[in-house]
């Protein structure tokens, strides 16, 4: 139990201390990143139970399902076909990534493929897993994905807002 303890402690710890010096995402990056040394330094590692990893995956969908309002419906209807044709995109990039991974001798095709697919990082590792793959590995690929994108899409957003108002 004194396991999850630090572990939880040091990812509050991680989130605030990020979220004090602005980084972008800083809650969750600093949380993950604080929480993730935690967990590398512990000798026998740490498995969040799934009963808890349901738990917290139905909050943060509840919470992300509040915001909707009906602008979403019209605006859905609008951006469905861009997200679908973004998601076909991504989805050519993943295998093309996955081809050369397994091509360099760096992972096996399917492992590189759910790691470099689309979507996110837990639902991708367990159906990874439960399709035979190595699922810790696509969680790295999702990981560094994850990442780069809390900290690369904050910047270039405020970067062409920028722009967009000196225009």
């Amino acid at each position: 139990m004194e396991k999850y303890l630090l572990v939880i402690v040091a990812g509050i710890i991680g989130g605030l201390v990020a979220q004090h010096c602005n980084v972008p995402g800083g809650a969750v990056v600093g949380a993950m990143l604080l929480s993730g040394v935690m967990a590398l330094l512990l000798p026998d590692g740490i498995a969040l139970p799934p009963k808890v990893g349901t738990a917290i995956q139905l909050l943060l969908g509840i919470s992300l399902g509040m915001t909707f309002d009906r602008s979403f419906l019209i605006l859905g209807a609008k951006a469905l076909p861009l997200a679908i044709f973004s998601t076909i995109v991504l989805l050519m990039v993943a295998v093309c990534m996955a081809f050369l991974a397994s091509r360099l001798g760096l992972v096996d095709f399917g492992t590189a493929l759910f790691g470099f697919s689309p979507g996110g990082m837990t639902g991708m590792s367990i159906l990874a897993q439960t399709e035979g793959q190595k699922g810790s590995v696509v969680a790295f690929f999702h990981l560094v994905r994850i990442f780069t994108l809390f900290l690369t899409v904050p910047l270039l957003v405020r970067i062409f807002l920028y722009l967009q108002q000196k225009s």
